[in-house]
């Protein structure tokens, strides 16, 4: 078993190695003679002088935090418990060693304070046969967990002795017991052998009286007949005569009977049927316009004042004889309203909200408005002079049947100021004369003329060129002084050359100097990477993410994204994702994390849905 442990740590160790090169989708040579890599080697270590070190951890608190897969190899420095530990079922297992293995065999024992098989933190000891827990020692309590079978157990004799007893929760605790315990049967504490249990209806309250005589205890129950006096027992048995009053009583259930037209001034009325062998029985009476009850199918009046919280509805109209009627909230008609006779108002009709009128409406005699206004959202004909003395606002589409021809001398026109009112504006006579326009290239700068015998506008722009101090570009061989940026676009069909106009481009960009690009920090996401980013460094104390453009018609175009230190720890929690669009990959995935400080990935766009890693 020792030497399968031991094959089995150095298998671990080495396949941990390839730890180093997760983030590396080839194969990688570390060390000596780089050109040589084993084909099935993923990571290769090669020196004669330098050793693999695995990370150095004195609290594991931290790294069981991010839930490590099994396989993962640490040594551990802190005091007791140093050595190589693997991941392994979710617990970190400390590979074996001759000095702290057990042998299938047996091992010698020196000194049994020191040497033992157990654990020593906080984690019970457990033993187990076909893979089920039989013996679990916890904290020095030892408990078993199925069937317990003792065999060689030596007769006690018959005497006082100790039993073991099993509580509700499983624990075992020592009593003792007589020789008794174990032959006779026991009530009350008297262990007789005959033992009676009779019961009578003797009086007074029920109760348990026990007499021996000779070898034979009888135990008695005596219960009470109830009489239901007044120095009666307080608790006993019924009579059947008792029990028969009980049942044919509970059978005269309460109906209920027809209802009475005939008032009441209870409104209730309650009496007998003797057709079900004399039940009782209630009545509702009809509620009179003195006496409450309920309500019948005929002609009925109530009094008192009533609220209806609800909708009325008349189905053979709504007849008020007297005191009129007050209608305080809204009132909808929705079938024809006929007034046959003459409606007479004699008092100020008021509208408090604004007057609408939907359809064609002809006013034959004088309009006035003077509060609320007037909503017209039907067609509203004017026949003769209209005449507005305040002001007027016309909200929509404005239409003129016909103006008047005007004259070479009105130059008066009408104009809307920033206000939206119209307002009008004397104009010159050389804004109605017609002018035309005329170009050329010829002198240093841009000039305009004007011919005023022949009202032409001549606009000169010359071609652009070093000499002149603006020009236009023309599709032939120029030259350009000054700065220029551009806002947008700049497309080079052939060769571009930056820092040496000497001579021409050797490639399609060269560049005769240094070269500055984008970058740009972040300290909080998600954060979408755009046209006008290069590198993108985060540096956060939280989990950020940085969402890749489209991969589509960014061909070629790269980004460079790293995680910096947020603070002196390597917080591994505050992880960076870098994250391509929906449907679309980072090589053969949708993201890609980056875990550590100072760790950075580049990726380069293939123009239609994929992202690749070129440099990490």
């Amino acid at each position: 078993m020792q030497k399968s442990l031991r094959i089995a740590a150095r298998v671990m160790l080495i396949g941990g190695v390839s730890l180093i090169a997760t983030q590396v989708h080839a194969q990688l040579k570390v060390g000596k003679n780089p050109t040589s890599i084993q084909k099935s080697a993923i990571l290769e270590l090669e020196s004669d002088k330098q050793g693999l070190l695995l990370p150095r951890v004195a609290d594991t608190t931290l790294m069981t935090a991010l839930n490590p897969p099994d396989g993962m190899i640490i040594y551990w420095t802190a005091t007791g418990v140093e050595g190589f530990y693997v991941r392994h079922n979710y617990k970190w297992e400390r590979m074996a060693t001759k000095a702290s293995s057990w042998d299938l065999l047996g091992n010698f024992i020196t000194d049994a304070t020191t040497q033992f098989v157990g654990s020593t933190n906080n984690v019970p000891f457990v033993l187990r046969g076909n893979n089920k827990e039989g013996l679990r020692i916890d904290d020095g309590n030892v408990i078993v967990k199925n069937d317990l079978t003792l065999s060689g157990i030596t007769a006690g004799a018959n005497t006082l002795m100790d039993a073991v007893i099993v509580d509700p929760t499983g624990k075992i605790y020592k009593r003792t017991l007589t020789a008794a315990a174990f032959s006779n049967f026991m009530i009350n504490g008297k262990a007789e052998l005959d033992q009676k249990i009779n019961t009578d209806n003797a009086a007074g309250d029920y109760k348990f009286t026990t007499t021996t005589t000779g070898t034979t205890t009888t135990h008695q129950l005596s219960i009470a007949t109830q009489t239901g006096g007044t120095t009666g027992p307080a608790v006993g048995l019924l009579t059947r005569d008792d029990w028969n009053t009980f049942n044919t009583a509970a059978k005269k259930a309460l109906q209920v009977a027809n209802f009475i037209d005939a008032a009441d001034a209870k409104g209730l009325t309650i009496g007998t049927d003797g057709t079900l062998a004399n039940n009782p029985t209630i009545a509702l009476n009809a509620a009179t316009e003195f006496t409450p009850g309920g309500v019948n199918i005929g002609a009925q009046t109530f009094g008192g004042a009533k609220t209806f919280a609800g909708k009325i509805t008349g189905k053979n109209g709504l007849d008020v004889t007297a005191g009129g009627a007050n209608i305080t909230g809204v009132t909808n008609i929705t079938g024809a309203t006929n007034i046959t006779g003459l409606t007479t108002i004699t008092g100020n009709t008021e509208a408090g909200g604004n007057l609408h009128v939907t359809g064609t409406s002809t006013l034959d005699n004088k309009l006035t408005i003077t509060t609320g206004g007037a909503d017209v959202t039907g067609n509203t004909g004017i026949t003769g002079d209209l005449h507005v003395t305040g002001k007027s606002a016309l909200d929509n589409t404005v239409t003129l049947g016909s103006t008047a021809a005007g004259t070479t001398s009105d130059h008066k026109v009408l104009l809307l100021n920033a206000s939206k009112e119209i307002i009008t504006r004397d104009l010159p006579e050389s804004a109605f004369t017609d002018v035309t326009f005329a170009s050329d290239h010829t002198g240093t700068d841009l000039k305009v003329v004007k011919d005023a015998t022949t009202n032409k506008v001549t606009v000169s722009i010359p071609q652009a060129d070093p000499s002149v101090a603006g020009g236009l570009v023309s599709n032939v061989s120029q030259s350009f002084a000054g700065d220029k940026r551009y806002a947008d676009n700049v497309s080079v069909q052939k060769y571009v050359k930056i820092g040496d106009t000497t001579a021409l481009a050797n490639s399609t960009l060269q560049v005769a100097g240094s070269v500055s690009m984008a970058i740009k920090e972040i300290a909080s996401g998600p954060y979408t990477v755009d046209a006008t980013d290069y590198t993108v460094v985060v540096k956060s104390g939280s989990a950020v993410t940085v969402n890749l453009p489209t991969a589509a018609g960014s061909k070629g175009r790269i980004y460079t994204i790293k995680k910096a230190a947020f603070d002196a720890t390597n917080n591994l929690t505050n992880t960076v994702t870098v994250k391509a669009q929906a449907g679309q990959f980072i090589e053969d995935g949708n993201s890609i994390d980056i875990y550590n400080d100072w760790t950075f990935i580049t990726v380069q766009s293939n123009g239609t849905d994929t992202w690749y890693i070129i440099k990490k």
